[in-house]
């Protein structure tokens, strides 16, 4: 077997080691929650308020959007805002479903936008800085789910803490030393991959385009950047909200300490090389709120909560895909007729 062979091999059991130990801590979550509890909790959600959520989670969508084509518009492309409110819930979509911490989705964007005409340097470029403004206010946001959790559990919240500092410095580290590459007229990609890249069907070409518009983004626009992350600070607060109501539709009215720990479990768990988040979502939220403490009715309602939201954004992404694509191979049939 090649080297590339026992890498992937280790990668699937990887991720099927951190499944089955997410179902392990679910299984135990359950018991320790009892069954008839959790039933109750399932059989007693409020459909109005599932509705408010759908509602709230439209709003989020909209507003991912607006900020990519605010990017998109600076580097003077431009896309139907409903078309890139499709393209961005296929995105989380097909990077819920598959192993890659939540970014697979984000090169299927650039090549939906870049097929509707978009040239691939601005597509490339704005879906890169859009997931690093997200992660940037992700971080931030992160601190302060800490800082309320550690109101409810300080031992906890400080573990997770060390987790989003480490993780923290080393996403600061990478993006400074790409934006130092770019000032001084280096690419983003090493010499040494470009023809690894070649090989996959990157071209130099598109490289070159792609360099010349994240200089465009990174040093000539701070105001839309400044912008950009203030819009990506605004929609964390919605997605806390969000949280919020998917709480009180599952009959739970939550503090601000028992929605910050759920927003740090769903990150731990997106963390995570596991597709679907299978029994990742629901593992860390047991982790968060501990399995020895005597809140697993509170950890049950937040793993349900959680698997509802992605599920929400799921199922509205496969389907886009699949009209888009069916819709795309009919015209292309009829174009050879």
């Amino acid at each position: 077997m090649s080297a590339d062979g026992r890498a992937e091999r280790r990668g699937r059991l990887l991720r099927g080691l951190l499944a089955v130990l997410g179902l392990i801590a679910l299984a135990a979550l359950i018991r320790r929650a009892g069954t008839q509890n959790v039933w109750d909790i399932l059989a007693g959600v409020r459909p109005g308020w599932l509705l408010v959520w759908l509602s709230v989670e439209f709003v989020i969508f909209v507003g991912f959007a607006l900020r990519w084509r605010m990017l998109l518009r600076s580097l003077g492309a431009a896309l139907p805002l409903p078309r890139l409110v499709g393209v961005r819930v296929a995105g989380l979509a097909v990077g819920t479903l598959t192993p890659g911490a939540k970014l697979g989705g984000e090169p299927l964007r650039a090549y939906l936008i870049a097929r509707d005409g978009v040239q691939s340097g601005p597509a490339i470029a704005s879906v890169a800085v859009d997931r690093a403004l997200e992660l940037v206010a992700n971080l931030v946001f992160a601190v302060a789910y800490c800082a309320l959790f550690a109101l409810r559990d300080q031992e906890s919240a400080s573990r997770v803490l060390v987790v989003v500092v480490v993780s923290g410095i080393a996403f600061v580290v990478a993006t400074a030393l790409l934006v130092r590459r770019l000032k001084r007229g280096g690419s983003i990609v090493p010499a040494r991959m470009t023809a690894v890249l070649d090989r996959l069907g990157a071209s130099e070409d598109a490289i070159q385009r792609t360099d010349t518009a994240l200089r465009e983004l990174l040093f000539a626009r701070p105001r839309l950047l400044a912008g950009a992350l203030g819009a990506s600070l605004l929609l964390n607060a919605i997605i806390l909200a969000e949280y919020g109501v998917l709480f009180i539709a599952f009959g739970f009215w939550p503090t601000l300490p028992d929605l910050a720990g759920a927003l740090l479990g769903v990150g731990l768990a997106h963390a995570l090389p596991v597709p679907a988040s299978l029994g990742a979502l629901e593992g860390a939220q047991a982790v968060v709120f501990g399995l020895a403490e005597d809140a697993p009715r509170l950890a049950i309602v937040a793993a349900t909560a959680a698997r509802v939201r992605d599920i929400g954004w799921t199922v509205p992404g496969v389907l886009y895909l699949a009209v888009t694509t069916f819709r795309r191979r009919r015209d292309s049939a009829r174009d050879d007729a």
